[in-house]
């Protein structure tokens, strides 16, 4: 849980020409209609009451809402704060949903992170809170009890780390969905600075084809139940998963519950790469399987074997 990038020198010349000097942009309406029921801010910081949020056009497009989303953090202005607790529910719906929108520019996000750019490479960090979060797309409704994203950099060529925790996940509209999703997961990264705006246009918004993201996953634990997933390796992201690769190594525990969970929901395919996974895995302990993996070109490889995962 990365690419070629042509397009990356011209996006942090960018960055480094209007660091310090150019403000958070606005969110534009052809991206998406934020509102809240009450709003806060501050130059420390934002936070909205019964917030909403939907992608343009708004009949039937995936939409947000949540009971409160806050925004902390120094070195921009009232109206900047805003700005950021708007860009980033945006990349929030985006990433839940798979929905890229042409509004959303990668100059949209590149402005509305200059604040936080300039803050990180001072060593500043940040925090964005999301309580009681749903996202709905369709049918489908995917919601948390809370999530939380936490960032913090440093001067010089320092990447910038972030932390992403999340509780209490639920879904509706998805069965087979609904049964594997974590309940609760958390996740520990390090990103480029200058590769944080591409990563956040790939990830909601309508990138050229050649942006990606280089990713250091330091840790990855998620739990559902009694079954358990941790990992840590490399990744380069894209917006889209199949262009994405990443390599590392994973440890579930209770592999086999998760085995019998597809099988229920029918799906076979994904079941029987798994029991392949099982014996190529290293086990050790009766509960705890481990391997090396590899994505790439949308296949999987568990220990050098390619898993049939479609």
């Amino acid at each position: 849980m990365i690419t070629r990038i042509p397009v990356l020198p011209l996006l942090v010349g960018t960055v480094l020409a209007m660091a310090g000097t150019a403000r958070a942009a606005p969110l534009p309406p052809a991206c998406a209609i934020g509102t809240a029921g009450s709003l806060s801010t501050s130059a420390a910081g934002a936070t909205a009451h019964n917030y909403g949020l939907h992608f343009s056009p708004g009949a039937g497009a995936p939409s947000l809402h949540a009971a409160s989303v806050t925004v902390t953090g120094a070195g921009g202005s009232a109206n900047d704060m805003h700005d950021i607790l708007d860009a980033a529910s945006v990349v929030l719906l985006g990433a839940l949903v798979n929905h890229h929108d042409a509004g959303c520019t990668a100059d949209y996000f590149l402005s509305t992170l200059q604040p936080i750019l300039s803050g990180l490479a001072a060593g500043r960090a940040y925090d964005i809170s999301w309580s009681a979060p749903v996202a709905h797309t369709g049918a489908k409704q995917i919601r948390f009890a809370a999530l939380h994203l936490h960032l913090s950099g440093g001067s010089g060529t320092q990447p910038i780390a972030v932390s992403l925790d999340l509780h209490g996940a639920g879904m509706n509209g998805d069965t087979v969905l609904a049964s594997l999703l974590p309940q609760d997961a958390q996740s520990d990264f390090t990103v480029p600075a200058q590769a944080l705006g591409p990563l956040l246009a790939a990830t909601a918004g309508r990138p050229a084809h050649s942006v990606a993201v280089p990713v250091t996953i330091r840790t990855l634990q998620a739990r559902r139940g009694d079954m358990q997933l941790a990992g840590s390796g490399s990744a380069e992201l894209t917006g889209n998963p199949d262009a994405a690769s990443a390599r590392g190594h994973m440890s579930m525990r209770n592999l086999p519950e998760l085995i019998e969970v597809l099988r229920a929901a029918g799906q076979t395919r994904p079941a029987a790469a798994l029991i392949i996974a099982n014996l190529v895995g290293h086990h050790t302990d009766a509960t705890d399987t481990s391997w090396d993996v590899e994505w790439s070109g949308g296949i999987l490889t568990v220990n050098h074997i390619p898993l049939p995962l479609r």
